[in-house]
C-alpha cells in the first residue's frame, strides 16, 4: 500500500512545505499540497476534504 501524505502549514511555512513536497513525491510518496494538487475552479474545502 502506498504511503499518502497531507501537508498542512503556516503561510509562513510554505517553501518548507514546498520543498518536502518535492522530496516526498521524489521518492514515491502520494503527497499532497495545496499550491501542488488544487486546480483553479475547485471549490478548496471540498477537495481538502477529500484529500484528507
Amino acid at each position: 500500500m502506498p504511503l499518502n501524505v497531507f501537508l498542512c502549514h503556516a503561510h509562513a511555512d510554505r517553501d518548507l512545505a514546498r520543498g518536502l513536497y518535492t522530496r516526498l513525491t521524489q521518492d514515491g510518496v502520494d503527497a499532497w499540497l495545496d499550491k501542488a494538487k488544487l486546480l483553479p475552479g475547485q471549490v478548496w474545502e471540498l477537495e481538502i476534504h477529500k484529500a484528507v
